[in-house]
């Protein structure tokens, strides 16, 4: 049986199975998630000539001068296939992704290959970071059809959009073969491709048809309990993270494990945290240098990475290790965070103060070889040190290079290091001064070299997380730089996201594409954190208005959870529940309900965003690990959840002292003015600053002291 074969035969039996069974493959299985909208208009004179040099997304430029006839996505698309019968390639991908540069240089920019589908095919170029919901409805047809995703993503589809065919990186012979049979199938069994097509367009459907709950869930710890005991299985207690060939962080993951290990003083449970973040600082998963995280390691220790980074993973991380501080104290994560964030300023920075969205795993078309030395550069970079010392501090083995003659260089880990010095009989200032020296010769060779490409288009999600991870910051280390740096970024977004009074996703040299959820609920949730930071009740009142926006916009009738985006030319709507490698903005709207809800005394949101959690419970059975915001808000609901307000004209150095602490299950929010504010009226006090700590609406007696005000909490210790 052919390459081809093997995948056409998988892929119609796999659609065919029970729907039960396609929606478990779907939350098992489902990839991250972005954004999408369009702008530009097809026409058939178009089609014919590559279109991509107009871009201003690095990624379709990229092959602007491939002798394919690429398109970029436009919803006009269906009515010019329609009208000449073609189906259509949609091939989706990023900037910084090392195997769509790897096909486009092998595949794409092959004449013969372009031949066939110029000939045969409308072809579409998709910037999955602009178009994010082509990527996800198209991604979710992928996992349904073949159980795989990644990207390169490549699916030939019917004329109206609806999915054939689904795969990732190809080789030329293989991309060509799929091709030339997809042809001969729609010449020979036309009727047998559309039978397909609809398969699939039912299984994405369905998946994402969520009936509306008649009764709000009810939530136990047991609940809880039994899945982190699931989880707890596949957790690697070796290597830290959970069990994998390949490690991704996804940080939501760790930020719930720190919640319920605290919340339950279960020390197990903190120590594989603390383990896991030990390690992924000293792993190869961290930039030493420059700082900032490359996207995961190809290998189950954390030592070979895939050297994309991206600016959702710092935001995050930053986020994580700012959080995980408060809780152990540990200067190593001090030295993560602040070196995370000189990283985006340095190197992500835009002129408005923004973020850049990625920074590319290649260069001079070869991946990681702005990060590896050859054999001469690792005696250029010790010095005078003796060899066998350098090369045994950074872990390199010169008769095992990682690649051709290049090599990575691995730090001792933290808890190995005093260890190493011993052993080596130098004095821990001598060992200082040495990786001073090596640490600036390694900067000098770089500084020699051609840098990764920057993808400098500005996404609105993903600034938001860079916000909220910047103000973790804040609250862990009281750097007033962090807070500044919030409300600049902050002001810049607001000032540049709107058009006609909605979000859009992404903006480069006036080109736009319009919001999705994740932009609603990050963007709402990063201005509730400047309220909790501030006291300034306009940050307040924008998140409401956000995700109040967001229940409009992205509404399902047939369900309490909200669409991705309002797209209605894709061929399904998608409705996201995963926290991957950035969390569901469903999850986090629920999470922006319970807190509005409770800092204005409003049931109706309130409500709502348990209807939402209720949603997902059967879903997240069991299968906890890949719902970890879900998580968190089961918590709230499980054990007592406590708004803490800080009311006087101190409201701000009070704050600041008692954010300073780890307190999950509590929103902390502050006022050192009179509010309207249910949750404030009749509580100032000119001449006192008073800590109100309640449940429900309900308050116990203020406090002046923070330690009297935080014993009422019983979470803190």
């Amino acid at each position: 049986m052919t390459f081809f074969d093997k995948l056409t035969f998988k892929m119609t039996n796999i659609i065919n199975i029970k729907i039960r069974s396609l929606i478990k493959l779907k939350f098992y299985a489902l990839i991250l998630c972005i954004s999408f909208s369009c702008n530009s208009d097809m026409n058939i004179n178009s089609i014919n000539k590559n279109q991509l040099d107009k871009e201003t997304s690095l990624y379709l430029k990229q092959h602007s001068k491939n002798p394919i006839n690429w398109q970029r996505w436009s919803n006009s698309i269906f009515d010019v296939s329609q009208d000449l019968d073609k189906l259509i390639v949609v091939s989706i991908g990023y900037s910084s992704c090392h195997w769509c540069h790897v096909m486009e240089d092998e595949t794409f920019a092959n004449d013969s290959i372009a031949s066939v589908m110029n000939e045969h095919f409308i072809n579409v170029k998709v910037d999955r970071e602009e178009n994010p919901d082509v990527d996800q409805v198209y991604m979710t047809a992928s996992q349904l059809m073949t159980g795989m995703g990644g990207w390169p993503l490549n699916v030939i589809t019917l004329p109206d959009g609806s999915p054939i065919y689904a795969g990732t990186y190809h080789t030329t012979a293989q991309w060509d073969d799929i091709l030339k049979r997809i042809i001969r199938l729609k010449k020979d069994n036309y009727d047998g491709l559309k039978e397909i097509a609809s398969n699939v367009k039912k299984g994405v459907t369905d998946i994402n048809t969520i009936r509306k709950q008649e009764e709000v869930s009810i939530f136990d710890n047991l609940y809880l309990n039994e899945n982190l005991n699931t989880w707890r299985e596949r957790w690697d207690l070796i290597n830290g993270g959970d069990i994998s060939q390949q490690k991704f962080v996804s940080p939501s993951k760790y930020l719930f494990l720190l919640n319920y290990g605290r919340l339950y003083k279960d020390q197990s449970v903190l120590d594989h945290v603390e383990k896991t973040l030990d390690i992924i600082a000293y792993s190869g998963l961290n930039d030493f240098v420059e700082g900032g995280f490359y996207r995961y390691t190809v290998e189950e220790q954390w030592k070979i990475p895939h050297f994309e980074k991206m600016l959702y993973d710092q935001a995050q991380m930053i986020s994580l290790y700012s959080k995980a501080y408060k809780i152990f104290k540990k200067d190593l994560y001090m030295d993560v965070v602040y070196k995370t964030i000189s990283f985006l300023r340095s190197k992500l920075a835009s002129e408005d103060n923004l973020f850049f969205a990625a920074m590319d795993a290649d260069t001079d078309g070869e991946e990681g070889k702005y990060y590896s030395f050859k054999e001469e550069e690792l005696k250029r970079i010790s010095g005078n040190t003796d060899f066998d010392l350098f090369t045994s501090y950074y872990n390199i083995n010169v008769d095992n290079p990682w690649e051709d003659d290049k090599y990575l260089l691995l730090p001792n880990e933290y808890s190995q290091e005093n260890e190493w010095v011993n052993s080596n009989n130098i004095s821990s200032k001598e060992f200082n001064n040495l990786k001073e020296e090596w640490i600036e010769r390694i900067i000098e060779i770089k500084s020699e070299r051609t840098e990764p490409r920057i993808d400098d288009k500005i996404i609105i999600s993903w600034n938001s997380l860079a916000i909220i991870g910047i103000i973790d910051a804040y609250e862990a280390f009281k750097n007033d730089e962090f807070l500044d740096l919030a409300i600049i970024m902050f002001k810049e977004l607001r000032k540049k996201s709107f058009r006609k009074n909605k979000l859009i996703h992404t903006y480069k040299e006036n080109q736009f594409q319009e919001g999705v959820l994740e932009d609603y609920a990050y963007f709402s949730k990063a201005s509730m954190k400047l309220f909790q930071a501030t006291g300034l009740q306009l940050y307040f009142d924008f998140s409401k208005k956000l995700i109040d926006q967001a229940l409009e916009i992205f509404k399902d009738d047939n369900s309490d959870l909200l669409f991705y985006s309002n797209n209605e030319e894709l061929f399904s709507k998608v409705i996201p529940l995963d926290d991957g490698v950035v969390p569901s903005p469903n999850s986090i709207i629920a999470e922006q309900l319970y807190n509005i809800g409770h800092v204005i005394f409003d049931d109706y949101y309130l409500d709502l965003s348990d209807k939402m959690v209720s949603s997902v419970k059967n879903i997240i059975d069991g299968n906890i690990n890949s719902y970890s915001v879900w998580a968190n808000n089961i918590l709230n609901r499980v054990e007592p959840f406590y708004e803490i307000a800080v009311i006087g004209p101190n409201a701000k150095s009070v704050t600041d002292d008692i954010t300073g602490t780890f307190i999950p299950n509590a929103i902390v929010v502050q006022s050192d003015v009179e509010s309207q504010i249910p949750l404030f009226i009749d509580r100032y006090f000119e001449d006192e600053t008073y800590i109100y700590v309640c449940q429900n609406k309900t308050c116990q007696r203020p406090e002046r002291d923070i330690n009297l005000a935080l014993g009422q909490v019983p979470y803190v210790y």
